[in-house]
């Protein structure tokens, strides 16, 4: 070996240097040490220069028991790999005191590559360094104790110099990776399941169905494809706290877990598992199967029982319902979702019919979602005319327009808006934007904006009426908020008092759609109202059902005692409009006197034209 090798590098390419002990001292420090009182063993054989050492007694004490006080092992031998020194700590390992000069490049006599195979010393880490003068790093192997038990360790080997440069062996500093390959195993562990319940998780769901399909791409073997809801879960949690709902669900998840035996079970949601089989039966295996699942997950005693949660299955089959995991998996949700409705049954098959348009209806609501923010949402306004063919107000009307399916009736998003959470944002948007668009009208006429019913169950309803006024700067009087009797049969009290509490802020208020429901009088009594709004159904049957035009009549009557101002909707023929004008009727509103258009087709009766109220067109020109 060439004696005028250079010297190796503080640091290795493949490594940072290494430290021990919290001692500071490197692999590369030890090697310097271990050149300077490196022995061999008195074989004639074996011709070594002790001038090649020098070092006073007194200092080879000190680094010994440096090294001695090291908690790695630590040894080194020569160039044929003979074992020249060895600390206390590679006794311990060893377990046993190895004999210099004898034992060769290793503390233990049986080592192994990290896949079993044994570990040669050609191969070693320490024959590595000599070789290529170098510090190795990275290396694994694992080493058999005497007892029999194996432990990784990972080898930070050096080569040794003597002054004259010539490399007369290596050091090997091992350290004990135990520790190590467990957190990396509880990691990868962790990685592919879920913590709360120690089920496969979201991320191994979705590989393994994607390996499955995969595998059945060729033959289209059919598989099931089970979403499992625990219904009544986020009940526990906002009964007993979320400490308890843990509990209850790692509980249903165990039980589950034993229902299923064998079978890949997975928990992808907070309160949603999957499961796949692989060799599924026929439509009533699957459904004695489901009862046995619905038994395991609603077989909790105590409070989780008190909350009444219970199981709902949705499946879908590989090939007939998807032949990619996206579809295969939406379509087992869809079915989920109507499982969920029905507490009779907990098993649904995928229907192409029901759960595609349920599946549609999802898309909507996500995307009316976003549709309030990004300017999709346009409001039209419908004029609301006297008896005398004047404008006295404009109902604002929400339209959305979709980037694909065009415009969206109302009838078709209101309730997506309601059921989704959206409808109090969308809310404040046409309120807000209604009151700006009205306060920018010449001519002082009204504006009217819907509220659902469930506006008045979230927030200060009260409170957000007076600040958009105050921020368009619309007078109060000229608002008008219509509710139906939804609102008042949801909870009388708190109604009555947002109510009240509106017309204190000087709107007013129309009691939409009345007829059309339990059209209490106890309501007209109670709440502070200042219109009544007689139903489309009634004004379109005129002339067809007799007894239309008599409720019309009486409802006119009833107002007009009331105090009350009428309106009357859906006017879209002369007839109607002449015998609601007989009549007394107030106001009327309908596609023959006004379309929902955008407020610049009613630029003359706005006054946005430079024409004032006194001059507005009447009935006919509208």
């Amino acid at each position: 070996m060439n004696s005028q090798a250079p010297a190796p590098k503080d640091v290795a390419a493949d490594g940072p240097p290494l430290s021990l002990g919290g001692l500071g001292i490197s692999a590369e420090q030890i090697a310097t040490a271990l050149s300077r009182i490196v022995t061999h063993a008195a074989d004639p054989q074996r011709k070594r220069r002790a001038q090649e050492l020098p070092l006073d007694g007194a200092d080879q004490v000190w680094v010994r028991s440096m090294l001695d006080a090291l908690p790695a092992p630590v040894y080194a031998t020569d160039t044929d790999g003979f074992l020249t020194y060895f600390n206390q700590a590679a006794v311990t390992f060893a377990g046993r005191e190895p004999v210099l000069g004898v034992d060769r490049w290793c503390v233990t006599e049986r080592l192994y590559n990290p896949d079993g195979s044994p570990l040669k010393h050609e191969n070693c880490p320490m024959a590595l360094a000599i070789r290529e003068n170098r510090a190795v790093r990275g290396a694994e192997a694992i080493a058999e104790r005497p007892d029999g038990t194996r432990i990784p360790f990972a080898p930070f080997p050096t080569p040794i110099r003597v002054p004259s440069g010539r490399i007369v062996g290596a050091v090997n500093v091992l350290l004990d990776i135990s520790a190590r390959k467990r957190a990396e195993k509880e990691a990868a562990h962790l990685a592919c399941h879920d913590a709360l319940t120690g089920l496969p998780n979201r991320a191994s769901f979705h590989t393994m169905l994607d390996q499955l399909i995969a595998a059945r791409a060729g033959d289209e073997a059919p598989f099931a494809l089970m979403r499992i809801n625990v219904t009544g879960h986020t009940h526990i949690s906002d009964m007993y706290g979320h400490a308890t709902g843990d509990e209850a669900l790692r509980a249903i998840a165990q039980r589950l877990k034993k229902a299923v035996g064998e079978k890949p079970l997975f928990h992808i949601a907070s309160d949603t598992f999957a499961l796949v089989l692989a060799k599924p039966p026929g439509r009533d295996g699957l459904r004695r199967f489901a009862e046995t699942l619905r038994s395991a997950g609603t077989a909790g005693t105590g409070r989780v029982r008190e909350a009444g949660s219970t199981i709902a299955i949705g499946c879908a089959f590989f090939p007939a319902d998807g032949r990619d995991a996206p579809t295969l998996v939406a379509n087992a949700a869809g079915a989920l979702t109507r499982a969920r409705r029905t507490t009779t049954d907990p098993l649904a098959f995928f229907d192409a019919n029901e759960d595609l348009a349920a599946r549609d209806r999802q898309l909507l609501k996500s995307q009316l979602r976003a549709a309030i923010g990004d300017g999709a949402l346009r409001l039209h306004f419908q004029p609301q005319m006297a008896a005398d063919g004047t404008a006295v107000a404009f109902e604002a009307l929400v339209r959305w327009s979709h980037p694909t399916r065009g415009m969206i009736a109302p009838a078709d998003f209101i309730p997506l808006a309601e059921d989704g959470g959206t409808i109090v944002e969308m809310s404040e948007w046409i309120l807000r934007d209604a009151c700006r668009e009205a306060a920018s009208w010449q001519n002082p006429l009204r504006v009217a904006v819907n509220l659902s019913p469930l506006h008045f169950r979230s927030g200060d309803l009260p409170g957000t009426v007076q600040a958009i006024l105050e921020e368009t700067g619309l007078a109060p009087d000229r608002l008008e908020l219509e509710i139906t009797e939804g609102v008042m049969i949801q909870d009388f009290e708190q109604a009555m008092s947002m109510l009240r509490k509106l017309r204190d802020v000087g709107v007013r208020i129309a009691l939409d759609d009345f007829g059309t429901g339990y059209s209490s009088l106890s309501y007209l009594q109670a709440f502070p109202l200042s219109t009544l709004k007689i139903d489309r159904s009634f004004t379109d049957n005129l002339g067809r059902v007799e007894q239309s035009a008599a409720i019309i009549r009486s409802v006119v009557g009833l107002g007009h005692a009331l105090g009350l101002e009428v309106a009357a909707e859906g006017v879209e023929r002369q007839e109607q409009l002449d015998f609601l004008i007989a009549e007394g009727c107030d106001l009327v509103q309908g596609y023959f006197t006004g379309r929902p258009a955008p407020i610049d087709a009613y630029s003359r009766l706005t006054g946005r034209d430079g024409t004032q109220r006194d001059d507005a067109p009447g009935l006919r020109s509208a």
